[in-house]
């Protein structure tokens, strides 16, 4: 049974961050206290039981003992086959990856339809026991296919209540984001400019040299002046 299987611009991820840090005023409504419980419940806990039932059932059927025809009974078995190796193969992984991301709609569907196929084919086989299998193996499947509706119920309420979380959450943010477009922005202050290092340390090398004058050198005597006069004869 195989069952076959959008991005955000940076300020938008931004702004979403901080929406997520603000508080919001806005209030919403809280989720029905049985969509919560259904929620915080795993995936793989509320299947087990139907799981199991099933197994159960399937391994006390004695096709040779049913009253219908040999292609019945061929299609009855490759049901039965194809049910087995879905519980025991295909299913689980799906309830993995499902209880690995809680609150995930988009992790859940794949289990779902799974599990939806499932009760499509365990229906035709509890349908044909109802008609040709013994009263206790055609009992034991219809009792196994109720197990599994309870579950396929319980199982559309946690993505119920996981959707209405999501939806919660996403109005919260689109609800703060709102509120921070019309908050008023007060007016920015303007600060003094500080100083360059390197404007610093000129003004600094100025002022020193301003302080320490070169001390005025007296010019050197002529050389003719250096020379004697002569005596009178």
């Amino acid at each position: 049974m195989k069952i076959n299987s959008p991005a955000l611009s940076m300020p938008l991820l931004c702004v979403l961050a901080f929406a997520c840090l603000a508080p919001s005023s806005a209030q919403t409504p809280a989720a029905p206290p049985a969509a919560t419980a259904q929620a915080t419940q795993s995936l793989s806990a509320i299947m087990r039981p139907a799981l199991d039932s099933i197994q159960q059932a399937l391994a006390g059927v004695r096709l040779l003992k049913w009253k219908t025809s040999s292609a019945m009974r061929d299609e009855t078995s490759a049901n039965i086959n194809s049910i087995l190796h879905d519980i025991d193969a295909t299913l689980p992984p799906l309830l993995a990856t499902a209880d690995a991301a809680p609150g995930s709609v988009t992790h859940a569907l794949p289990a779902f339809r799974n599990t939806e196929a499932l009760y499509d084919v365990l229906l035709r086989v509890a349908e044909a026991g109802r008609f040709a299998a013994p009263r206790e193996q055609s009992a034991a499947l219809q009792q196994s296919l109720d197990s599994l509706e309870a579950a396929r119920h319980a199982f559309a309420d946690h993505l119920q209540a996981s959707a209405v979380a999501h939806d919660q959450q996403i109005h919260t943010l689109q609800t703060t984001v709102v509120t921070l477009q019309h908050r008023p922005v007060s007016t920015p202050v303007a600060l003094p400019c500080p100083t360059p290092h390197h404007a610093i340390r000129k003004h600094y090398t100025h002022h020193k040299a301003a302080e320490k004058k070169p001390e005025e050198k007296k010019p050197a005597a002529s050389s003719t002046q250096s020379q004697t006069t002569p005596s009178p004869k």
